[in-house]
């Protein structure tokens, strides 16, 4: 039996009143956790603060927007959605964020596993849910996700909940190509080499375009330029390597970063949290004591520039 604290106690009430109110708390820092409830413990949940987000996620992707905001997923055109939206978005695909203010509080995400899929027609595109009822669907269970105790059924994330999200919502077509030619193949080739840094000279002749014309192009069609695009993949594939319990040192090497320290300032730049408070979130199996805020400070968000 694990002993909890008394300051995880307080901590854990806290929590507890924190979301007993209808409107959605602001939290001044992201957060990543994994419900006490055991049969949900193999979801992964991130709570963003207030900001904007530009990332690549290694699972299928549950978003519940809690304030209206401007959202870019790949190959797509940039949309307004509102707050309690909800976008299902397929594994390794970039999603950019925009807060229309700084007021409201930024979204929450639940990352699920391929075996909470099994049997469900996924289709490769995201898929955007307006529904009101869905939307508090979503906002309910992670309500329930928040909580100390184990209040949810046997399949938190059930298959009817997800069937209904995708009958109800509209899936994102994709954006027209700004370069007179398909870019696909440029994306495959950063898909494919994780472990390295790629030079826009080799993406020059996978694509046939000048190096000016190529990042430009590759920005438009698909959110960020192609350095800016293979960090999030690696840094999702970090994220993977972490949450399987792997130290940072060695999850570093694997994903082509210098060192440890540069996967420590680049994870922290785009999740907002350090890696290490990621693997002990993700990879941590003490439901009782994980729930507390990542380690985090400074901008979740930063553009880089090719």
């Amino acid at each position: 039996m694990v002993r909890v604290s008394e300051q995880t106690t307080m901590q854990i009430d806290q929590a507890r009143f924190e979301f007993a109110s209808g409107a959605p708390r602001v939290v001044e820092r992201p957060r990543v956790w994994r419900p006490f409830a055991e049969q949900a413990a193999h979801i992964l949940c991130l709570e963003n603060a207030p900001g904007d987000v530009a990332w690549i996620q290694g699972r299928f992707a549950i978003t519940l927007f809690r304030s209206a905001a401007f959202v870019t997923v790949e190959s797509g055109r940039s949309l307004a959605v509102e707050r309690n939206h909800v976008l299902l978005m397929p594994q390794s695909q970039l999603f950019t964020l925009r807060a229309r203010s700084n007021a409201g509080p930024g979204p929450v995400t639940l990352l699920l596993e391929a075996s909470d899929l099994e049997g469900l027609a996924v289709p490769d595109r995201p898929v955007l849910v307006s529904d009101a009822e869905c939307g508090a669907q979503v906002a309910a269970l992670i309500g329930q996700l928040q909580r100390p105790v184990g209040l949810v059924g046997r399949e938190p994330v059930g298959r009817s909940l997800l069937e209904r999200l995708y009958a109800r919502g509209v899936p994102l077509g994709r954006g027209r190509s700004w370069s007179g030619r398909s870019l696909v193949p440029v994306r495959q080739y950063l898909h494919a080499n994780l472990r390295e840094v790629i030079p826009i000279s080799a993406l020059t002749v996978v694509s046939g375009l000048t190096q000016c014309h190529l990042i430009r192009a590759f920005h438009l069609e698909f959110g960020l330029p192609p350095h800016a695009y293979h960090l999030r993949l690696r840094l999702a594939a970090a994220s993977e390597l972490l949450s399987q319990g792997l130290p940072v040192s060695t999850v570093a090497y694997e994903c082509g970063f210098a060192d440890q320290s540069h996967l420590n300032r680049r994870f922290k730049e785009v999740f907002g949290v350090t890696p290490g408070a990621w693997r002990t979130a993700a990879a941590g199996n003490q439901r009782g004591v994980n729930f507390r805020p990542a380690d985090s400070h400074g901008q979740q968000f930063l553009q880089e520039v090719c």
